[in-house]
This record gives C-alpha cells, sequence and structure tokens, in this order.
C-alpha cells in the first residue's frame, strides 16, 4: 500500500487583534510558535511539516524561527488563507493536508497520527479532533484538521465570502453532514471543557503557569498535560476555599457551594432550621465574628483570624476573664501532634470551647494572668445549605455521588472530595451519550444526609449504589473503603481500577464510623457506597487537626485520584444490567422457541448447556446484577452472556435497565 502523503500546513501571523504576535510569545523557555512546531514534528506519519504565514514584513520573525527549526516556509496573502494554503499545495504537493494553528501550543503529534489514521481508515472529505463540539470530545487545541487536496482546490475556487476565505474552519464546516468526521476521542483524552489554545491575555497566562508548574515540555502527552490542568484548578479551588469556617448550617456553606458553579451549575436548596427530618431536626445557624484569647496585657495569644479550628464549631458565645486553671477545661490541644490545633465541634451540646496547639498550652499558662476570652457567636434561624446536579442519562436508573461540605479549613477531610465530586461532575455532564443519570450532591455530614434522604425518600429508595467521596488527596496510598454488601459488584470495579493502574491499596471493610455512607446504607434505603480515598479519614496523622493544610494536600494529589475516579465512571457506563419484564417464576422456554434453538447442547469446552445457560441468565437478571457479574458466577465468557441477553430481549423476556 503506497504511503499516504500528509503535508502538514501550520498557519501564523503576528497580528492578531485580541493578543498580537502571540506565536511569538515565551512559553516557558521557548516561543509559542517552537512549541508548535516541535511537537507537530514528533508525528510519525506526516510527510512533511510547513509553516504558512503571510509576505507582510511583520511576519518576517516567524519566517525565521522556521527556518532556524529546519522547516519549509510558504508566504502568501494575510487575509486570504484559503488562497495561501492552495497556494502552498502548489509548491509542496500531497494527497491530504493538516492544518495546525500557532496559537495550539499543546497540539500533539500522536493525536494527529490518530486523526490520519481515522482518514485511513475512514476516507471522507474533512476530519477533525482539535476542537469540542457535539461529535468530537477533545480538548480544544489538542489535534487538528485534515481535509483531501481535492476538496481544498474546489472551495478555492467556489467559496467568495471573505470570512470563511479567512477562516478555513467556516468554509469546511459548509461540506455535507456525510463529507465530515469527527474523530472520536477515547476516554483518556476525553476532556472537551478543557482549553488549550491561545486567544488572550489570561490564556498566555494560564498556560504560562501551566507550563511552569507541571514542567511540560515538548514531548509531554496530551494526558500528561490534561492531569497538569485539572491539578492546577483543583489547586486554585483548594486555595481559595480552605480557609472558610464551614460547619452544619451558615454563610460559609453557602459561599463553598457557590465557588463550585463555576465547575458545575450546581441548584443550591435551603432547609429551615427546625424541620424535623426522621429522628433529628436541622439545627440554626451558626457564625463567628471574633474568637481569641489574650493576656492580662493585651497580646494576642490564639485568634480564629489564624485558623478557624481554634474555636470548636457550633460554641456559645463568651466574654470572660479569668485564670488558666478556671478555663483549662475549655481548652484542647492534639493528643499526638504538637503543632497541630484539633478540629472539635460541639453541634449538638450547649458549650464553648477553644483548641490550640501544645506551644500556645505552654505560652497560656505561663501568660499574665487573668487570660480574657471572647467568643463573638450567634445563633439564627436561618437553613441549611446542600446543592445538588442530577445529570439525567439514557437510563432512568440513577448512580449516587456524595460529599460532605461542613469541615472548616482542613484539605483533605473534607475539601479534597468537595473539589473532586465537582470536577467528577463536570466531566459526567460532558458525556452526551452516558447511559446511568447521576444525582450528584453536596451535604453537611450525617444531618445533611439524612436530611437529603428524607427530603427525596422515594427517589433515593430507587438506587442501588453510589459513590462517596472523601479524603481523596493525600500523598499516601490509597484505600477502598467497601459497601455495606462486600460483594456487590462496584467494590470489584474499583479493584479493578487500581489494580490495572497499579496502585497500591488497602481493603478497608465497612463499618459504622466511616462517613455519610451508614445514612445511605441504613435499612430503609440500603444503598451500596463505596469510597475510593488517598489517605481515608483516620488513617493519617493530621486528620483532624489544622495540619490537614495545603502543605498536606496539592492539586496534582486530588487529580491523581480523579484520574481513577474517571475510569470508575467509565466502568460503570460499560456496564450492561438487565431485568425480567416477567420476573414471576421460571418461564415455559418451549413456548418462547428456545428448545428448539438449543436443544441439549452444550456450550464450547465447557459442562453447562445452552438452555441451563438461559435459565440462569433468567434467574440472575434482576435488575441489579450486571452481565459481568452474572459471567463471572457461572464462569462462562462474557460474550456468551451477552449473546444470551440480547436472544432474551429479542422474545421480549429481558429488558436492558
Amino acid at each position: 500500500m503506497t504511503k499516504l502523503n500528509a503535508l502538514c500546513l501550520i498557519q501564523a501571523r503576528t497580528e492578531s487583534k485580541r493578543l498580537p504576535s502571540k506565536a511569538l510569545l515565551k512559553l516557558g523557555e521557548y516561543p509559542i510558535l517552537e512549541w508548535v512546531i516541535r511537537r507537530v514534528q514528533s508525528s510519525k506519519k506526516l510527510s512533511q511539516v510547513v509553516l504558512a504565514t503571510t509576505t507582510r514584513p511583520a511576519d518576517d520573525a516567524l519566517y525565521e524561527l522556521a527556518i532556524s527549526l529546519g522547516i519549509e516556509v510558504f508566504r502568501g496573502d494575510e487575509n486570504d488563507v484559503l488562497a495561501r494554503f492552495t497556494g502552498a499545495t502548489e509548491l509542496f504537493p500531497a494527497d491530504v493536508v493538516v492544518r495546525v494553528c500557532a496559537d495550539n501550543p499543546f497540539v500533539s503529534g500522536h493525536e494527529i497520527d490518530v486523526l490520519i489514521s481515522d482518514f485511513e481508515a475512514n476516507p471522507v472529505d474533512y476530519h477533525f479532533n482539535h476542537r469540542p463540539d457535539s461529535r468530537c470530545d477533545y480538548p480544544d487545541g489538542a489535534g487538528a484538521e485534515l481535509f483531501t487536496l481535492e476538496v481544498l482546490r474546489k472551495l478555492n475556487l467556489s467559496v467568495t465570502d471573505n470570512s470563511m476565505r479567512e477562516h478555513l474552519t467556516l468554509a469546511l464546516s459548509t461540506l455535507g453532514e456525510h463529507r465530515i468526521r469527527a474523530v472520536e476521542a477515547r476516554s483518556s483524552v476525553a476532556y472537551p471543557y478543557l482549553k488549550f489554545d491561545l486567544d488572550v491575555k489570561t490564556d498566555y497566562e494560564t498556560l504560562t503557569q501551566l507550563v511552569e508548574t507541571a514542567n511540560l515540555n515538548f514531548e509531554s502527552t496530551i494526558e500528561e498535560i490534561v492531569r497538569a490542568k485539572i491539578a492546577l484548578e483543583v489547586q486554585h479551588k483548594l486555595e481559595l476555599l480552605f480557609g472558610l469556617n464551614r460547619s452544619l448550617a451558615g454563610q460559609d456553606n453557602r459561599e463553598t457551594l457557590n465557588g463550585l458553579k463555576d465547575i458545575v451549575d450546581l441548584e443550591i436548596f435551603e432547609v429551615p432550621s427546625g424541620t424535623k427530618v426522621f429522628d433529628w431536626v436541622i439545627p440554626q445557624e451558626w457564625k463567628i465574628s471574633q474568637g481569641f484569647i489574650e493576656d492580662a496585657n493585651n497580646n494576642r495569644i490564639v485568634d480564629i483570624q489564624t485558623s478557624p479550628l481554634h474555636v470548636a464549631s457550633y460554641s456559645q458565645p463568651c466574654d470572660l476573664k479569668s485564670s488558666f486553671e478556671e478555663v483549662s477545661s475549655h481548652i484542647h490541644t492534639h493528643e499526638v501532634l504538637d503543632r497541630a490545633i484539633p478540629y472539635r465541634t460541639l453541634y449538638y451540646k450547649s458549650d464553648w470551647a477553644f483548641c490550640v496547639n501544645k506551644q500556645q498550652l505552654k505560652q497560656l499558662k505561663s501568660a499574665e494572668q487573668p487570660l480574657h476570652l471572647v467568643i463573638d457567636s450567634e445563633f439564627t434561624k436561618g437553613s441549611m445549605s446542600y446543592g445538588e446536579k442530577v445529570l439525567v442519562g439514557k437510563s432512568n436508573r440513577e448512580v449516587l455521588i456524595s460529599a460532605y461540605i461542613c469541615h472548616p479549613a482542613m484539605a483533605n477531610d473534607s475539601l479534597s472530595g468537595v473539589l473532586l465530586t465537582a470536577m467528577l461532575a463536570r466531566h459526567i455532564n460532558s458525556n452526551r451519550n452516558r447511559k446511568w443519570t447521576y444525582r450528584i450532591v453536596f451535604v453537611p455530614e450525617t444531618i445533611g444526609a439524612i436530611a437529603y434522604l428524607k427530603i427525596n425518600e422515594e427517589k433515593m429508595k430507587m438506587i442501588d449504589f453510589g459513590l462517596q467521596v472523601t479524603t481523596v488527596g493525600g500523598p499516601g496510598s490509597y484505600q477502598v473503603k467497601e459497601s455495606f454488601n462486600p460483594g456487590h459488584f462496584l467494590n470489584s470495579i474499583l479493584r479493578g481500577v487500581l489494580d490495572r493502574n497499579q496502585k497500591d491499596y488497602e481493603i478497608k471493610e465497612f463499618d459504622i464510623h466511616g462517613s455519610d455512607e451508614r445514612q445511605y446504607s441504613s435499612p430503609g434505603f440500603r444503598i451500596n457506597m463505596t469510597t475510593l480515598a488517598k489517605d481515608i479519614y483516620y488513617t493519617y496523622p493530621q486528620y483532624h487537626s489544622s495540619l490537614d493544610n495545603l502543605e498536606f494536600v496539592n492539586g496534582e494529589q486530588i487529580a491523581e485520584t480523579f484520574d481513577l475516579y474517571v475510569q470508575v465512571i467509565d466502568e460503570i457506563e460499560k456496564l450492561r444490567i438487565y431485568e425480567r419484564i416477567d420476573p414471576h417464576g421460571e418461564p415455559m422456554l418451549s413456548q418462547h422457541g428456545l428448545y428448539e434453538i438449543f436443544g441439549g447442547s452444550l456450550l464450547p469446552n465447557l459442562k453447562i448447556s445452552h438452555l441451563d445457560l438461559v435459565l440462569s441468565v433468567l434467574f440472575l437478571s434482576d435488575g441489579l446484577m450486571p452481565t459481568s457479574e452474572i459471567a463471572a458466577r457461572l464462569k462462562v465468557e462474557l460474550k456468551s452472556i451477552e449473546k444470551i441477553c440480547l436472544l432474551l430481549v429479542s422474545k421480549n423476556m429481558l429488558r436492558e435497565i
């Protein structure tokens, strides 16, 4: 087979109204155009790379840079890109043209090869993987466009609109739908909400920060660049939301939920204080404006302006002068860590307390007495806030994903889980062909989950499984906390993802001392909730202290766990689950013509007959067990089970949920 002659034309000019000379701006140590050229040159399928620029003297610098990097240059009309490209092909003949814009510094040679391979397998006039649209899930700026030489020349002769001649994609989009093909992104690069092209100054600042923080280079893969981008976004949100004094109910919870809205468009609900939810009552809102301890000379030793953890959540107000001995029972330190301020709550107790590290405790003991202790807090009959996003899929069956929002100034527990869940919601929402419906909630721990269950009682009783997302950002190893039914397939999915990625992890059995899985899994609901954690609660020394901070947790660590959760969702989307249309007893197989199809024949290399397999599939297809689990139980290949399921669907005996 003759090798395809694929010419890459890099379109560039210095004139840009929004960001002049952007192709010559430096990204790290190198100009943007050099990034583009070097990364394009890594393609194994391109025959030649040529810079297509203008004849303007201002673009001489682009010409000189390209020549210095060893590639040819074609110079043509500034605004008539269609004529410029056609002219280039007359000088550099080709079968197909791959178009790359010089404002895409992370264009990938590998993704160009994917594009060319897609054309070779499915030849139509125009292929693309450089931008997201309804048919393409690639990030903006990762790939390229490909069109045949014949199409280019026809467009050059037929297109008269100046805008279309300048903006080649507009001209190509006039081709019929059957002549255009969007390349399907593999799951590891299907992030259509990420943007890597360079339009305005803020794009340049973001890309510069991305290169510097992640040490990106010409060889970085799109997967690595995506991970770096997610990490940078998470880091920004960590720093923005970390210091808020979240509790059960109050303004800082609302600020946290509102702070997620640029990631996922949450709907925020309010449950009035005093509302009865099962055996509980929604508490009042708590607000604290001051909290400090001073010595007799007004030297401030402890202050919530340094850390919200210095005052136990839901502390009653106080203003008193007293000796250390008289108030020592209200002052708490960490049992083990000298530098840590412990996290304490007084949610359902009318009291007050300060939390200090060991050094501050010594200062308080030796300070000039009396100490002045002030907690300026108030309780108001307001409401408890929670956030929700329901992402509707093809099936009305739902997957629950939950994170809790009530912990102040601690990064792993629970802000890491909140941010990962928001990012995961955005990612799921970008999958326009999702099978499952996802119910994603952000609630205060315990009381929030209980309230959500009460408010959505009937809907929640229909959910079989879900993910409790918490403590996902530590520097250590992974843990899987299994659902209350350890045999549930969701536990296997999490273990499988970790095994495939060669991650060390520990299995934690379900117990009642965890997070909100104990609410969702309670007897009235029995939702199997599984957690994939990175330094799960209780297991790391900094847990529930001020040392669970931004030195312990960072965006890169959360992004690593996020990638695993994305793979978990991919596996959930692959599940095929069937249910009996008439689930009452064993069906009369001869009435459905099944004896005539199979008789008593055995499956190849197995001792189970086809008829027994049919009966087993009918027995196990309860709307809860996926075909993969049925295959594992029966010790047969998955394709055998799926073949039987499709047959039973055709007989109107099964339906896929």
